[in-house]
């Protein structure tokens, strides 16, 4: 099958990177037809480039790529599946605090690309409920998870057990949970075998330093440069347990956040707030830990046990491993996209 992967998306960010791989490594023919100028100008361009393309069977408008949803519709030589992963306006109204017009804007956008897309690819079964009640049962939309590109998420040695480190990574802001994990790193930090590493950036940035500095939490490593893939690699590798999403914001009900399944690729057990989308992936006790979303003592108490029972860990973490393997894989998601095409 040849695939035209279409619009103005992000080449390197999980879903279009994971599932180009697959397709490639699976020998399937991958057109690439990208442009990301700003203003109306990508457009022309994009139809120019889609012009000297040779013939394929199917367009994909990679993520993000709501925009672009009609545009690609009108030009189409087949179907064309839309990755949304979710919804534009869910993510505006609860992540980005944006106001009343460009609510407006994205829900606009939101319904447009619904209507044009033969297939729409969401990130969850809770995502896809959610289209349901939002832009009715329309038969269009199709779960895919995001996976990991595990050429890049791998660890090639045995983890140095001298210190248990539990990482957290991610953007700092109020959805991730970072205080709940601070609160919690303050609630151990008499335990000298427990490290805290938190790798990332964002608005919370100034709170959680401050917030080290008064409770004095010399368990807590803070890492925000950006680093390159290797070395964040080489930090991963070093942890015992990878931390999730750990709030109560209602968008988490339905993301499954792509450290997930990058911890699944490389073997490390993820504990994670438990909510109906994250159950799609992680069954508690087997390929994963969940605990209350908002609830630091829960958090602090589930790190003491796992650090207690590394026999546990290890039996998770390699059963994460296979589970990705088996769902969450590049060639396995190509697959499960290729098989959803051929039913269309």
């Amino acid at each position: 099958m040849t695939v035209c992967y279409f619009g103005i998306y992000d080449p390197v960010f999980g879903r279009n990177r994971v599932y180009r791989k697959g397709l490639t490594e699976n020998g399937h023919a991958v057109l690439d037809c990208l442009d990301r100028s700003r203003g109306i100008t990508k457009f022309w361009r994009l139809w120019r480039k889609h012009r000297a393309l040779p013939p394929y069977d199917v367009m994909v408008v990679g993520y993000p790529g709501h925009l672009i949803v009609p545009f690609a519709k009108l030009i189409a030589r087949g179907p064309v599946v839309a990755d949304l992963l979710g919804s534009l306006e869910d993510a505006e109204t609860l992540s980005h605090g944006a106001g009343f017009w460009r609510r407006v804007k994205s829900a606009l956008i939101d319904r447009l690309a619904v209507y044009f897309a033969d297939i729409v690819l969401l990130e969850s079964e809770a995502q896809e409920s959610f289209f349901e009640n939002k832009f009715g049962s329309s038969g269009k939309y199709r779960v895919l998870y995001t996976g990991a590109d595990d050429s890049v998420f791998r660890c090639d040695s045995e983890r140095i057990e001298e210190r248990f480190v539990v990482l957290f990574r991610g953007r700092l802001t109020p959805e991730s949970g970072i205080l709940h994990v601070l609160e919690a790193a303050r609630l151990l930090k008499n335990d000298p075998l427990i490290t805290f590493r938190i790798v990332g950036a964002g608005p919370l940035l100034s709170r959680a330093r401050e917030t080290i500095t008064k409770a004095n939490l010399m368990n807590v490593e803070l890492i925000t440069e950006r680093l390159s893939e290797e070395r964040l690699r080489a930090l991963m590798c070093e942890a015992a347990l990878s931390l999730g999403q750990l709030s109560d914001n209602p968008r988490l009900s339905r993301t499954i956040p792509h450290k997930a399944f990058e911890s699944f690729a490389l073997g490390i057990p993820y504990l994670s707030g438990d909510t109906p989308a994250i159950r799609e992936a992680v069954r508690d006790g087997e390929t994963g830990f969940l605990v209350p979303s908002v609830s630091p003592e829960a958090l602090a108490k589930k790190i003491q046990e796992l650090r207690a029972n590394p026999a546990l860990l290890r039996r998770v973490g390699e059963a994460a491993n296979t589970e990705f393997t088996s769902r969450f894989s590049p060639g396995a998601l190509a697959d499960a996209l290729l098989s959803m095409l051929r039913k269309n």
